[in-house]
């Protein structure tokens, strides 16, 4: 057979009529199959395209034509199309159904506008998803397609400076036992939070190892408190808060702490405890250790005593408000610490007019020194009553 000029038949002889007849039937069998362009085109005319390897029909137009199924493997092609007027449609919704947006991307078109891109490197979403299983658990699954690879989902709302994620929550690229991360960015609060009244639990090993109670209180291992930093299962204290009031009216207000030194740093004695509040130092605590194992070069003390207690100069004196320590009216007796200082040096912590070192005194030397100046003049006692004994005698 022969490919037709045309699908016209041309009045001839009988034999001739048939040969036309039969190239046209076979034309219309084999689509226009005949590897070249048709040389007549018609509207809505079938063609085989051998060169492009598609079946194609002709538009209203008899010169456009659409590639619609591959010829090798049976593949639909269709026009790329876009959001409002979608490739592939439906009969009662034609702005609803799946468009080419770019190069190696699927669109999904629902109603007119994208709702959703399947791209090479993953899916956007221009709407919520939602999980919900007709039966079963109900879960999202991040999986690496290799191992030692990072796995995360991140949380974006800026659009200027955090673009990547604001908060991240990401499983480790370390192997099975890597590190898993809760990371937030920014300086806002990163809040843990229940709307009633519920605790929060903290647990390793799948066992309960800090509570926070609904009233603010914590639970840990079975210990009540509030306020406390936990570092390899030892609790240290940051400060306590103390109060001021009565019973549950009482306000909350400087948190204080205490400082063990076993430097000596400003005070040239190690081994004193310091109790601060909020960032005052308000005097030292004193420690009644006076244990042997502790001490060395011990002599006994041979300077004159009541020398010393003569040179002191007791006082009466008032508090007055000076930082977080307030004043009273209430008369009090005592010593300037700087005036004892210059006598015992070692009752006395810290030198004068440090600014925030307050001079504490530690009262051991001084009862030290009054023991031995007690003893002194027990022994002068003793002398003089021997002599008034010898002279009652004679």
């Amino acid at each position: 057979m022969a490919k037709p000029a045309d699908f016209v038949v041309d009045n001839a002889s009988g034999a001739a009529v048939r040969t036309d007849l039969n190239n046209i039937f076979d034309a219309i069998s084999i689509n226009n199959g005949f590897g070249t362009v048709p040389t007549q085109k018609y509207k809505y005319m079938w063609y085989a395209d051998e060169a492009t390897s598609k079946m194609s029909f002709y538009k209203a137009n008899a010169s456009d034509k659409l590639d619609f199924i591959s010829l090798t493997d049976g593949s639909f092609f269709g026009p790329n199309g876009t959001a409002s007027n979608p490739s592939y449609t439906f009969t009662n919704s034609i702005n609803t159904g799946f468009y080419r947006s770019a190069a190696n991307q699927i669109g999904v078109s629902n109603n007119g506008a994208n709702t959703a891109l399947f791209k090479v490197d993953g899916i956007d979403v221009k709407g919520h998803i939602n999980v919900e299983p007709t039966s079963g658990e109900a879960f999202v699954q991040l999986k690496t397609g290799v191992n030692n690879e990072e796995a995360y989902l991140d949380f974006v709302t800026d659009t200027t400076t955090y673009t990547d994620y604001g908060l991240r929550l990401q499983r480790g690229d370390t192997g099975p036992d890597t590190d898993s991360s809760l990371i937030h960015r920014g300086t806002g609060q990163l809040q843990i939070m229940t709307e009633q009244a519920a605790p929060i639990s903290f647990r390793t090993t799948n066992t309960e190892r800090w509570q926070i109670n609904s009233d603010g209180a914590y639970v840990w291992q079975g210990h009540t408190g509030s306020s406390v930093t936990l570092d390899n299962g030892t609790i240290f204290q940051r400060g306590l808060t103390s109060r001021k009031g009565t019973a549950a009216n009482a306000s909350v207000a400087n948190p204080y702490n205490f400082y063990w030194d076993d430097s000596g740093e400003g005070t040239g004695k190690a081994n004193h405890l310091e109790a601060w509040v909020d960032t005052n130092f308000v005097g030292d605590v004193t420690l009644g250790v006076s244990d042997y194992r502790i001490k060395e070069s011990i002599t006994l003390q041979t300077d004159s005593g009541i020398n010393k207690v003569k040179n002191l100069k007791p006082i009466t004196y008032k508090y007055k408000d000076y930082g977080v320590l307030k004043g009273s009216d209430e008369i009090r007796e005592g010593f300037l610490a700087h005036e004892v200082q210059e006598i015992i040096p070692s009752a006395v912590n810290r030198e004068k007019d440090v600014e925030n070192a307050l001079q504490t005194l530690n009262l051991d030397a001084i009862v030290s020194v009054l023991t031995k100046a007690l003893q002194e003049a027990v022994a002068k006692i003793e002398t003089l009553e021997a002599k008034v004994a010898a002279l009652e005698a004679s």
